[in-house]
Order: structure tokens, then sequence, then C-alpha cells
């Protein structure tokens, strides 16, 4: 005798289902990104990325963007080991986590942004 799935299990197995094919086309959108135009849209359009470069987080944002990391608007946090404590710049804007991003409108987000969460925030996927 064959069992009828639960509707608790039919949702589970739709959430999973759209959750895989959200996931699917933000990858392909991302293999559609020029990295290094979506790198110098970012720097243009006011955004700045504030990091430290012992940071793990600042690491894999960079990665993100392959060879073109060079080119984001980034502001260094440490101009020594930690132990020197964040500089001045990164203290008078607040900064707490790193890797911060502060976008032109004034908004804030921390921790590394994907390619298009930045696209998005900075307007550069509508160009």
């Amino acid at each position: 005798m064959r069992r009828r799935p639960t509707p608790l299990l039919a949702l589970a197995w739709a959430l999973l289902a759209l959750a895989a094919t959200a996931a699917h086309a933000e990858v392909r959108i991302h293999n559609d990104l020029d990295l290094g135009e979506l790198a110098s849209c970012v720097s243009d359009s006011g955004a700045l990325y504030y990091g430290a470069h012992w940071c793990p987080m600042c690491r894999k944002q960079n990665a993100y963007f392959e060879g073109y990391s060079d080119a984001l608007p980034y502001v260094e946090c440490y101009d020594g080991p930690k132990s020197w404590g964040m500089n001045e710049t990164c203290r008078s804007e607040d900064v707490k986590a790193f890797p911060t991003w502060i976008f032109g409108d004034g908004s804030v987000r921390r921790g590394a942004l994907s390619p298009l969460a930045l696209a998005s925030a900075t307007g550069c996927l509508d160009r």
C-alpha cells in the first residue's frame, strides 16, 4: 500500500525546489556579469568597501571579483599589524566589522557581498 505524502512534506519539497531554482538563477546571472565592469561601476557609484588586510571575509570579498578586486573602492582600516588598532579613517566612519560597505546613499551593509548583491545595492544591475 502506497502512502500519500503529507502536506508538510510536500511543502518542504516545494520550498527546496524553489530555493534551488533561485540559487541557479543567481549563479547564471553572476556568470553573465562582467566583473571588471561591475567593479568599476561599484566604484563610480560612490560605494566604499572598508576592510582589513588580516580579515578572512575581506579575502572572500576580493575572491568574488577574481582578478578585478583592485578596482573595488577599498579602504584599508589597519595601517600596520592588527595590534596597532584601527586607523582614524575607519573609526570616524564607525566601522565595527569587516568587510563593511557604505553606499552612496549612506546605507550600510556588513559582510562579504556577492557580485549580484553589490550590483543590486549600487544600481549597477540596471545599467
